[in-house]
């Protein structure tokens, strides 16, 4: 009789074989339990696999939204060097996919983090200025150089620092206005140095991170933004709509509908009896009571022009006591 291992030592040899101390072809061999090695095999062939979420920069993408992100740069370094009255310069650094519970985990805890809505995206955004340019964002405000490399301090900022660059962090939601993507109205709700008190996402929402490295003068720092997936999902569902052509369907239907408004449509009409070439000094000549030879009986057919192209012969007339045309016939091969 096969010996039948306890759960216990079945736990015991899957750890082994999990962590590498035993060898899962050494078990299948030395081990009579039919149990034990269909397990050890498993183990060793098993892969981590999440289906729910895929993170990383492969994991969730929005066409052109870098562009968006490049024109944010640009308008923001000009607020603020117009702001400040000093070189600032603000590139795109870098630009990811992640869980928001692996955001918090790069977090000090200890820059500035306005809270962001972004009217109609659902689901807000996050700007984090990390501790060194917000420490030196409170220098710059308050009238300090930025000549010099700035020491930030091991701590939390206060509620009056966070207070005193607050101005410049609602500064950046005109420019986020300005995407091409989507229309938003963007609005700074608050300003806080402690995103883990906030519920702001779950922790394993995906979000997009957006890096821009801000140089002012000697000065150098971060800025990150925020937005969760759920508030650009609208966006990317109407970029793959309008990626996908129309169907048959789609095109006859437009078809009917085109040649059912052209049975209304307002086109121009002339009846044209003849035309001539004068010269300029001729025309100038002009005078009241004077004869201009056509070269064409009365009784000659009128062209009937549409939008400029000879269509039907008519004749001339008088309709009601206004002047009138009666259509005789189509044009052969008329333009």
């Amino acid at each position: 009789m096969e010996k039948i291992l306890s759960k216990e030592e079945i736990a015991d040899l899957l750890s082994a074989v999990r962590h590498g101390d035993i060898p899962a072809d050494q078990v299948a061999a030395e081990s009579g339990s039919p149990v034990a090695v269909k397990a050890a095999a498993r183990v060793a062939s098993a892969e981590a696999c999440n289906l729910f979420r895929a993170e990383g920069p492969e994991g969730w993408k929005l066409a052109n939204f870098d562009l968006v992100l490049d024109g944010f740069a640009h308008n923001y370094a000009m607020s603020l060097s117009t702001r400040f009255q000093r070189s600032v310069s603000i590139k795109l650094d870098a630009m990811e996919s992640m869980s928001f519970d692996g955001l918090l985990q790069r977090l000090s805890g200890r820059g500035a983090i306005g809270i962001l809505q972004i009217e109609p995206l659902s689901g807000g955004g996050l700007l984090i200025f990390d501790e060194q340019l917000a420490f030196s964002l409170v220098e710059i405000v308050l009238g300090g150089s930025s000549e010099k490399e700035i020491t930030a301090p091991n701590r939390a900022m206060s509620a009056i620092e966070l207070n005193v660059i607050r101005d410049v962090i609602d500064s950046t939601c005109p420019e986020l206005n300005k995407g091409q993507l989507q229309e938003v109205k963007t609005s700074l709700v608050k300003v806080v140095s402690n995103l883990r008190l906030l519920n702001f996402v779950l922790p394993d929402a995906g979000v997009v991170t957006a890096r821009f490295r801000v140089t002012i003068d000697s000065l150098e720092g971060d800025i990150t933004l925020v937005i969760p997936h759920v508030a650009l999902e609208p966006l990317q569902r109407q970029q793959q709509s309008k990626a996908v052509p129309e169907s048959a369907g789609q095109n006859s239907k437009w078809r009917t509908l085109v040649c059912d408004e052209l049975d209304f449509m307002d086109v121009e009409i002339e009846a044209l009896l003849a035309t001539l070439s004068l010269r300029v000094r001729d025309i100038l000549n002009f005078q009241v009571g004077d004869v201009i030879e056509l070269g064409c009986n009365p009784d000659t057919p009128l062209q009937v022009m549409v939008e400029g192209r000879p269509k039907f012969y008519a004749m001339a007339g008088v309709q009601g006591g206004k002047k009138a045309i009666r259509v005789m016939g189509r044009i052969p091969n008329g333009g």
